[in-house]
């Protein structure tokens, strides 16, 4: 994060930290200035191209014992995540419903479960379930296996977290390279690292003159 990223998540803060009311008015100004404080791209108009890879509302086409229905995705991205959106409030009778209240507590529950219940009729699960109270915080599940957990497997963020680098970073990951945060590549990686460096140190050892047994064992002491 440069200076230039922390000026536009302040300026975002400013705009919708605390907010509340009505989800359905709010989300999608909330996540296009989200996509702004990012530095990430906005998605397009639904419909300009085939089959929504990112969009608003995306439409999803669910099979059930009556036949089929169409629901709507909050906000979507092929690949990367999938998002639903409630906006609670100070008072009861402010959007989904109290913060700090069961009645609270039990709606962002069945956001979630909203949101796992479409995953299987994607073409591939997004690595991302998000679900995000507009104003307070997201709550975030990460599968590379498209085994989310349930909802206590949440990883709760508040909004003013994005100040924080390593958050900044994670949610531009999210939105722009999901695959970079993806566990098995990292290890893969470092797998890749390791087996270079030790190929490097046997030949470096084979040009001291180290006889190969020898070589092998020192070896396998570095790996132990």
């Amino acid at each position: 994060m440069d200076d230039a990223d922390r000026l536009r998540v302040e300026h975002f803060l400013e705009t919708w930290k605390g907010s509340q009311g009505n989800e359905r008015a709010n989300y999608q100004g909330f996540f296009l200035d989200l996509c702004d404080a990012l530095g990430v791209d906005r998605p397009p108009p639904k419909g300009n191209i085939p089959g929504d890879p990112y969009a608003f509302d995306k439409d999803i086409r669910v099979i059930h014992k009556e036949g089929f229905s169409t629901n709507y995705a909050d906000f979507y991205k092929a690949g990367h995540f999938l998002i639903e959106a409630k906006q609670g409030g100070s008072a009861s009778n402010k959007g989904t419903a109290k913060r700090g209240t069961k009645t609270y507590d039990t709606a962002m529950e069945k956001a979630f479960y909203q949101a796992l219940s479409y995953t299987p009729f994607l073409s591939a699960k997004p690595p991302f379930v998000l679900t995000c109270d507009i104003g307070s915080h997201f709550e975030v599940w990460m599968s590379f296996s498209g085994n989310y957990g349930g909802y206590g497997a949440r990883e709760t963020i508040a909004l003013d977290r994005l100040l924080d680098d390593k958050v900044f970073d994670r949610f531009v990951a999210i939105f722009s390279d999901p695959q970079s945060l993806n566990p098995e590549k990292y290890r893969a990686k470092v797998t890749r690292e390791v087996a270079d460096t030790l190929a490097k140190l046997a030949r470096w050892l084979e040009e001291q003159g180290h006889e190969p047994q020898e070589a092998s064992s020192f070896l396998m002491r570095c790996i132990f």
